[in-house]
């Protein structure tokens, strides 16, 4: 493994020589864990993988929604929802006027909002670095159950909400998403605490003969 600032923030839960490394949008991941074919079972009981590299962007402010919607992006109408536009990419509503965005694997979205004059629409940035998780598999409720106290059934979620709750007593955002055709789970939570909450759940997922799996096994890369 290499040393680089732009390394995903789960990186010191993983052991030296762990898996295949690789660069996606800039940032260092593991690529690969394990042999495929063991993935692919790991993926349909307990997988886990990081998502850490995608793209993220953050504003809030009276006029946040405005301005994005200004911008060409399309946003949830409520509060605590989201809503994935045609390109793949995520538009969080955290509350009434602050936004979460995160991009397609292939997106740009974000950098194109960087770029953008927020100030001068007095709406405000906010940086975010957050580790990215997803879950899924047969055994993903099992985990929900051993890290945190809610009901997070695909039955008690309300349609495109978004939870802010916490995970092992680690604030985290999920919401559950469909990719692929196929039910998932996403989880963000503040880096410093990734490399902890990945230990935790990797270690509930290996009791359901799960564990830490390749993104590519969840987005087309």
């Amino acid at each position: 493994m290499q040393t680089d600032k732009f390394i995903t923030p789960i990186a010191h839960a993983f052991s030296a020589g762990l898996g295949s490394w690789g660069v996606i949008n800039g940032m260092q991941v593991v690529t690969q864990f394990v042999d495929k074919d063991v993935e692919e079972i790991r993926k349909e009981l307990l997988g886990i993988a990081d998502a850490s590299f995608l793209g993220k962007f953050g504003v809030k402010g009276r006029h946040a929604a405005q301005w994005l919607q200004d911008q060409g992006v399309d946003i949830p109408t409520q509060s605590n929802s989201w809503v994935a536009d045609a390109d793949g990419n995520l538009v969080l509503r955290l509350g009434g006027s602050e936004f979460l965005i995160e991009d397609a694997p292939d997106g740009n979205l974000c950098e194109k909002l960087l770029k953008a004059d927020a100030k001068r629409a007095g709406v405000y940035l906010v940086p975010h670095v957050e580790a990215s998780l997803v879950l899924s598999g047969s055994a993903v409720q099992e985990l929900l159950v051993e890290v945190c106290s809610i009901d997070l059934t695909r039955a008690a979620l309300g349609t495109q909400e978004v939870i802010m709750t916490q995970f092992a007593g680690v604030s985290v955002v999920l919401i559950h998403q469909d990719l692929e055709g196929e039910a998932r789970y996403r989880v963000w939570c503040d880096s410093s605490y990734g490399p902890y909450l990945w230990e935790f759940m990797a270690g509930i997922a290996s009791e359901h003969s799960g564990g830490p799996i390749g993104v590519g096994n969840y987005f087309s890369l």
